[in-house]
């Protein structure tokens, strides 16, 4: 039997659990706890692959599968700026919205200008504040309201992005990073998967640049309850889901 050491433990701690774990005897253990660390060191190594890997291995490119991707038909880069440049002048077309004047606009603006609007194609940027949601269009640069949060589903929110986050900054401004995987999968098949990763990646990291540049304290949170996330940005999980979350200092309340 084996049960996992509750508590913190130090980064020489799991390095040498890492590295001189012994392997289980197969049928032989009975694991009282899942453990991430369990899990990857005592995996079989045999064809018995989990979905992730297979989902990994199935969405590797070869030139055999080049004609099947609507990616290798046109410029990538011009359709999807062109996608993003038609959602803005939709945006644009409704009411203006007082959230535009107000912060962290300054900071959305200068990821809007300094971003090749192509990476905005399959990555939505939301903004939270107090009981507030707004998207952020970066052509024509302009933040629109489309929910207001009941005091318990802004607890809900608050609590799933503090799922392992220590940090005691809770009031702070949320920009919330929603990925539509369809989107690429349009273009790339299963690849697109990996591409919307990468792109919500790149999108965080500008954010992160920006808001220092800025002096505005900024920080990522990556590990949160999607579920919950998903469920008050009213995305399924599946076709669209969050991938980040950044906390910016700050704080604006509408209506």
């Amino acid at each position: 039997m084996k049960r996992t050491m509750d508590g913190p433990m130090s980064a020489q701690q799991l390095l040498e659990e890492t590295l001189y774990m012994p392997l289980y005897f197969p049928w032989k253990t009975v694991r009282l706890q899942r453990d991430s660390l369990l899990d990857q060191r005592q995996r079989s190594a045999s064809a018995n692959i989990s979905s992730a890997e297979l989902y990994h291995e199935n969405s590797k490119l070869y030139p055999q599968l080049l004609p099947e991707l609507r990616a290798s038909r046109l410029d990538v880069d011009a359709f999807r700026r062109e996608v993003v440049l038609r959602r803005g002048a939709a945006s644009v077309s409704e009411t203006p919205d007082p959230a535009s004047l107000l912060p962290p606009h300054k900071l959305l603006t200068a990821l809007a200008e300094a971003t090749d609007p192509a990476l905005f194609y399959a990555i939505q940027v939301r903004v939270v504040a107090e009981n507030t949601v707004a998207i952020h269009e970066p052509m024509p640069d302009t933040l629109q309201i489309v929910k207001r949060l009941s005091a318990q589903d802004a607890r809900v929110l608050r609590d799933a992005v503090h799922l392992m986050d220590t940090a005691d900054d809770r009031e702070g401004i949320l920009i919330i990073l929603v990925a539509s995987f369809a989107r690429n999968e349009i273009l790339l098949g299963r690849r697109g998967y990996r591409r919307t990763l990468l792109e919500a990646g790149q999108v965080a990291e500008q954010i992160l640049a920006h808001a220092r540049a800025l002096s505005m304290a900024a920080r990522a949170v990556y590990e949160f309850a999607d579920r919950d996330v998903d469920a008050v940005m009213e995305v399924d999980g599946v076709e669209e889901g969050t991938l980040a979350v950044i906390k910016v200092e700050g704080h604006f309340h509408v209506g």
